[in-house]
């Protein structure tokens, strides 16, 4: 089974994957690390990675859905997470290849500002890359409105192309919810 854990920047992706990996030993494969490697290992692709996530994304759709396709082939188990999978990609997806694959979209449309603030303080040392830590007060607030404008677009797309999208309110007690709804049922934590 492929399991994609996509959706918002700074939504819990690498929280959850993590946990997954700890407990279901479920190898995981980052987008970044796809959009990273194409940046690097073939310039000819002009892959600019200080483009928007959904910008990216359509430059790396095909890798990723080689790689699902190498993955499904070889009957591998694995969770794929990252921003780099758009709502309409999922749904091709989910069509080329029915039963074989779960989608679950996390934004934070409704997020208070304060408490998101803190949870990315809070939480930046679980990450690989936490770009932000060095933004001052006004940056974080910035980025924060932005990801929560982008987190209402995504839950339309997501309602427009019939995908799962879970509202974070605080990850640390939503991420039973969300590992529950990703893996749908296979694999139940308390």
């Amino acid at each position: 089974m492929i399991y994609i854990l996509a959706g918002i920047a700074k939504s819990g992706k690498s929280l959850i994957a993590n946990e997954i990996l700890k407990t279901y030993q479920i190898r995981i494969i980052s987008t970044d690390w796809i959009m990273m490697m194409l940046h690097y290992g073939n310039k000819d692709l002009n892959i600019d990675i200080n483009r928007s996530d959904k910008s990216v994304s359509h430059m790396i759709e095909p890798y990723i859905e080689g790689l699902i396709k190498s993955l499904i082939e070889f009957k591998k188990d694995v969770l794929i997470e990252g921003v780099h999978i758009q709502p309409e990609f999922a749904s091709v997806l989910q069509n080329r290849y029915p039963g074989l694959i779960h989608i679950v979209f996390l934004g934070y449309k409704n997020i208070n500002l304060d408490i998101k603030k803190q949870e990315l303080k809070i939480n930046a040392k679980f990450i690989d890359n936490p770009w932000y830590i060095n933004y001052n007060e006004e940056e974080l607030s910035k980025l924060i409105h932005y990801l929560i404008k982008e987190s209402d677009d995504l839950e339309k797309t997501c309602l427009k192309f019939k995908q799962t999208y879970i509202e974070v309110h605080n990850i640390i007690n939503d991420k039973v919810n969300i590992i529950n709804v990703l893996l749908k049922g296979k694999h139940p934590i308390a």
